[in-house]
């Protein structure tokens, strides 16, 4: 059943949020899928609150970063009709009385800033304080925080290295009962969710397609003009895995990889995120044929996606990987080029268009059927197969499971 448009754009105490975004994700950073969706629902023409994790006097122990946040500005425009908040909170959010008690000031700061929201979209575990219907805000007798609720699964949390497993699940489960609807990213989400009893949409993962990468693609084997200095004259293929450097990344992958170019080069682009990789990464990442760039954005990122004949996505073989729906594969082939993953959600939707393999040898072997690929295959058969699926269509499909219209949705 509809609830009906959101409220116009309007400023201060009249303005009306049509979302709130409860991510576990700080904005400043490299962009998740909780940006893309954030920007894209306020692109659907009512006002979002992109809400960051909170931040205690602790926080910047455990994260540095986080220091910033605490002196910062609370508030901030970060987009037209998108508006960040950066929440303050108490010690202790990770036990049950501390994110108690924290839910509550968050109600209440969302509260003050806009009222009631037509939907709330929450990524977090811990934001299942925050929800209305669960046992949480029923004893702290809040009134609902938004006119309906919905937890997007985006990632196995309990499969992360670390955490506890079995308190992940309980979260988990207390949120997709507090929330009205649940959506999850990829297959294997979904059927995580369905063993538990928990009816989960499949909503997949968008992408932007980036015209200006796709339509000048410049062919392995041509000249140096105009390539990244960082590239000119290295031998070609280019190999380049963009994303962070973390746990998820198995280096025997990438030195399979290489072995498979015949003398190629391999890129790796972005900084550190998360727990740490390997550190044979670090031994990887010290051959002369490895060129290590650190984190790349804007006319930088789109100068190296241009150039790259594959993108790599070399997952090493973990749960957490596995059920996840990697950004990279879309965005790789909405830029042109030929991809080489290992298996998840976003292979199983994309089947037909991903050279797959697990372990060293067979993803040696999909690194090289994806540079037949780069010479053989059109790169518009690539951008057609994800071009359609924007994150406005994104944002839309969560929208409808949640059974809310903005004023662009319908």
């Amino acid at each position: 059943m509809s609830r009906g448009p959101a409220g116009a754009r309007g400023s201060g105490a009249d303005r009306h949020l049509g979302a709130v975004v409860v991510s576990s994700a700080r904005w400043e950073g490299d962009p998740l899928s909780k940006h893309h969706i954030a920007r894209a629902l306020a692109g659907l023409g009512a006002e979002v609150c992109y809400v960051d994790p909170p931040v205690s006097v602790l926080s910047p122990l455990r994260n540095p970063a986080r220091l910033g946040d605490m002196w910062g500005a609370r508030d901030a425009e970060v987009a037209p009709g998108l508006h960040l908040w950066r929440p303050w909170a108490l010690p202790g959010q990770n036990s049950r009385l501390g994110q108690r008690m924290n839910a509550g000031l968050l109600a209440r700061g969302l509260a003050s800033r806009a009222g009631v929201p037509d939907l709330m979209v929450a990524f977090s575990l811990e934001s299942r304080g925050l929800l209305g219907r669960d046992s949480l805000a029923a004893r702290a007798r809040r009134p609902r925080v938004a006119g309906a609720t919905l937890y997007h699964c985006t990632d196995s949390i309990e499969d992360l290295p670390g955490v506890d497993a079995g308190a992940a699940r309980r979260f988990e489960a207390e949120l997709a009962q507090a929330a009205d609807v649940v959506t999850a990213c990829s297959l294997p989400l979904v059927a995580q969710l369905a063993a538990r009893g928990i009816d989960a949409r499949y909503v997949p993962h968008g992408c932007d397609v980036f015209p200006e990468v796709a339509l000048t693609r410049r062919p392995s084997g041509g000249s140096d003009d105009g390539v990244p200095a960082v590239l000119a004259g290295r031998p070609r293929p280019w190999l380049g895995y963009v994303g962070s450097m973390n746990f998820r990344i198995d280096p025997s992958l990438l030195a399979a990889a290489l072995e498979a170019s015949c003398g190629g080069t391999l890129v790796l682009v972005g900084g550190a995120f998360g727990p740490r990789p390997a550190p044979s990464l670090a031994d990887l990442a010290a051959r002369p044929e490895v060129v290590v760039l650190g984190r790349r954005t804007g006319e930088e990122l789109v100068e190296l996606l241009r150039a790259f004949d594959v993108g790599l996505v070399p997952y090493g073989p973990c749960a957490f990987n596995a059920k996840s729906y990697p950004l990279k594969v879309p965005q790789y082939l909405a830029a042109g080029l030929a991809v080489a993953s290992t298996p998840n959600g976003a292979t199983e939707e994309l089947s037909g268009f991903v050279e797959v393999g697990s372990g060293p040898e067979e993803f040696a072997a999909a690194v090289s059927r994806a540079l037949d690929r780069a010479s053989c295959e059109p790169a518009s058969l690539r951008i057609d197969a994800v071009k359609e699926r924007t994150w406005r269509i994104v944002a839309i499909e969560l929208l409808e499971a949640a059974g809310v219209e903005f004023p662009a949705s319908r």
